[in-house]
């Protein structure tokens, strides 16, 4: 949950419990909050009032802004709260957390995070109401039986670590529900096997900046494009890139060729990492070689009809 979505459940909550009508804000916040936070209160009310969830009572003064809760509004935390019991909810909502919590924290799984530390932040909150711990080290157990995180169990001296694996940072990139993407990549994927006619000339010269195609697919292009991806890694030292940008397209390197050797290739997963790489390398600007190969890479997605651009 977002914080404006956590104030608001939270305020709702707090009003439906509330033993007397009218209640004042500040009685809820348990003081009066400094003007940024008053700012941002100020918009939640006014918009649970829009809804009709609340209706208000402004002041010039913060402290003088009440609010009761309406019929709408009573249900919509009774549904709110339903959910919020339901077992199956519940460890979805942990497992989509502690993934988008690990991508914030690392997206290329290159550290281990302490994963009790996920409690003190918005990814552990569902329904305006704050996940336990260990339901967070169960979810830990799953994501890692589905190859999307890799653990590292507790020990006297260390905390339960976990880190972010391939197909957990695809997860979260395509929107971080797992029961999804677990389930689409038991369908069976779409055919991205038949390329012909790779990047041709008998000595293609990268530092010369000079690359000729000729492409013609009836899907992902494996061939053309594993001989691209070895191309674009073999000229990351003149394509101008900082330190931390060619470390991010050797990766997604990595991943694609790694996508590649598989028998049925994911062309969603190929699809995005091409798609950042390209990004990263047009966004360094002073390379007409990297315009040269990202041009090529749009060429040949376009014309296996997943294009990138």
């Amino acid at each position: 949950m977002t914080s404006s979505q956590v104030r608001r459940a939270q305020l709702l909550d707090w009003l439906y419990d509330y033993p007397g009508d009218v209640a004042s804000i500040v009685e809820f916040l348990g003081q009066e909050p400094d003007e940024l936070a008053q700012n941002l209160w100020r918009g939640t009310l006014r918009a649970l009032d829009e809804e009709g969830l609340i209706r208000l009572a402004e002041s010039m003064g913060f402290d003088g802004i009440s609010a009761f809760i309406t019929d709408a509004g009573r249900t919509d935390v009774e549904a709110r709260r339903a959910r919020r019991d339901d077992p199956a909810r519940r460890r979805a909502a942990a497992a989509t957390g502690l993934l988008r919590w690990l991508y914030e924290k690392d997206p290329y799984g290159e550290f281990w995070c302490e994963t009790d530390r996920i409690e003190s932040t918005d990814y552990a909150m569902f329904e305006g109401d704050r996940l336990p711990r260990r339901l967070f080290r169960t979810v830990v157990d799953h994501l890692h039986a589905e190859g999307l995180l890799v653990r590292r169990y507790p020990t006297n001296d260390r905390p339960l670590t976990a880190q972010l694996t391939r197909k957990g940072q695809e997860c979260v990139e395509a929107g971080g529900d797992v029961a999804a993407y677990v389930n689409r990549g038991k369908e069976q994927p779409a055919n991205i096997t038949h390329f012909h006619g790779p990047v041709s000339g008998s000595n293609v010269s990268w530092a010369s900046e000079r690359v000729t195609q000729t492409a013609t697919t009836t899907g992902i292009a494996s061939d053309e494009l594993a001989a691209l991806i070895q191309a674009i890694t073999e000229a990351l030292p003149v394509l101008g890139l900082s330190g931390e940008q060619a470390a991010a397209v050797q990766h997604n390197a990595e991943v694609i060729e790694g996508e590649l050797q598989r028998s049925q290739p994911d062309k969603h997963i190929v699809r995005t990492m091409l798609m950042r790489t390209v990004d990263t390398i047009v966004g360094a600007g002073n390379s007409a070689l990297g315009l040269v190969l990202t041009g090529y890479a749009k060429e040949l997605m376009q014309r296996a009809g997943v294009p990138i651009e």
